[in-house]
């Protein structure tokens, strides 16, 4: 017999406490025209394309809780306790993320992932995406963020920091693209005092055009598509905080084992993972994030 579902006041975190519910609640009209799923579904794309501006869409909203009827026509369907329990800290660094469930692909997903510490892998077996009911999306995997916008809020919600890292590192590309080596910072030429001539100014590009690129990121995600049951290669993608994919690359059943680990000791900008990834569409030359590049950059 399945256990009743708990009292609305039972339940924590409270209903009405995260930063995404207050905004539902605040902007949720009663008489749209819209279905309920509709419109949950296009204010928590509004939210997530606010980006840095989201604090304060929610800054002035109510600090009452909402009422019994908000919670069970708004709330409580949009997504599962065990989901907020994963959205409660009100921002993710990272998930493993399954999305192909067809005949035959669980066993294909037990070979993957049993040897995997999840723990060392994505912080945890909680951060294991693995429900058909949830979960299957097929090629379109970003729907996760639908119902797990803070899978796209920068850790610990500090936008003022990953502001500012994304300025420095965008003033360092800048600098050497108008002036070459000559203005590349003096801790980098140092670090780098082997190389010479052509390639010394190709290392310099390489490292502050990554480096440019890494400033975006704000967490990763490990990918179980059809193609990774099928030869076992799951992708590990580094997003920005609309979802658009950074780097991206299909990895080794194992090589993506360890990545939390370099991930909190903020080296994982030095992996090969990262280093050999490729450009999202976003990023590259037509792309909305084109103008991070070096090669448009001296272009102007």
């Amino acid at each position: 017999m399945s256990e009743s579902p708990p009292a609305f006041d039972d339940v924590d975190p409270p209903w009405g406490s995260l930063a995404t519910e207050k905004y539902l609640l605040q902007r949720w009209n009663p008489d749209s025209s819209e279905s309920p799923d509709q419109q949950r579904k296009r204010l928590i794309r509004e939210y997530i394309k606010a980006g840095p501006e989201r604090p304060a869409l929610i800054a002035s909203s109510s600090t009452e809780g909402p009422t019994a009827a908000q919670i069970s026509s708004i709330l409580e369907p949009w997504r599962t306790l065990d989901q907020r329990e994963i959205a409660r800290a009100g921002s993710i660094a990272t998930v493993w993320l399954r999305t192909c469930y067809s005949e035959g692909t669980d066993e294909k997903h037990d070979e993957i992932v049993e040897n995997i510490d999840m723990q060392l892998a994505v912080d945890g077996e909680d951060q294991l995406l693995n429900d058909p009911d949830l979960y299957d999306f097929g090629a379109n995997w970003q729907q996760v963020f639908d119902v797990l916008p803070e899978l796209l809020e920068p850790q610990e919600g500090n936008w003022d920091v990953m502001k500012e890292s994304q300025r420095q590192a965008m003033e360092a590309l800048v600098a050497f693209a108008e002036g070459g080596v000559s203005r590349a910072p003096s801790d980098l030429l140092k670090n780098l005092s082997s190389y010479q001539g052509k390639e010394l100014e190709d290392a310099v590009a390489d490292f502050l055009q990554s480096e440019a690129h890494a400033a975006q990121v704000h967490g990763f995600m490990v990918l179980e598509d059809e193609e990774a049951l099928n030869s076992g290669r799951p992708i590990l993608i580094f997003l920005d905080v609309l979802g658009r994919v950074v780097r991206s690359q299909r990895v080794e059943n194992g090589d993506e084992a360890n990545i939390m680990g370099s991930w909190e000791m903020c080296s994982w900008h030095e992996i090969s993972q990262w280093e050999d990834a490729e450009l999202g569409e976003d990023y590259k030359i037509g792309g909305a994030c084109e103008g991070l590049l070096l090669e448009k950059l001296k272009q102007t």
